[in-house]
């Protein structure tokens, strides 16, 4: 990876971390407004990122493991409350890894 790919990265955890404490901060506001914007630019970060990680990696297995280590700094709690619809396709695949990968 070379070294501006690294900064740029570098500088989307930096804001994604960012936003997450802005997060925090509206936590209990009376406004879902702000919340939701501000969950939705974590995700979009977030998406970036992955994709950046994934694009600029050579190809190493090693990637993964910062992608978990993301995961489980910037999503770990939103992982706890989670619930699929049944109808989900995401769901589905779910159930998969439940059933044949657990």
């Amino acid at each position: 990876m070379k070294d501006n790919k690294l900064y740029h990265i570098l500088d989307l955890i930096e804001e994604i971390d960012k936003v997450d404490k802005m997060l925090i901060l509206h936590k209990d506001s009376d406004s879902d407004l702000m919340s939701s914007q501000y969950k939705n630019q974590k995700l979009k970060l977030s998406n970036y990122l992955v994709k950046e990680l994934l694009t600029n990696s050579d190809n190493r297995t090693e990637v993964m493991y910062i992608i978990k280590l993301f995961i489980e700094k910037f999503y770990n709690n939103e992982m706890s409350h989670l619930q699929f619809e049944e109808n989900d396709n995401l769901k589905k695949i779910e159930d998969v890894f439940i059933e044949n990968y657990a």
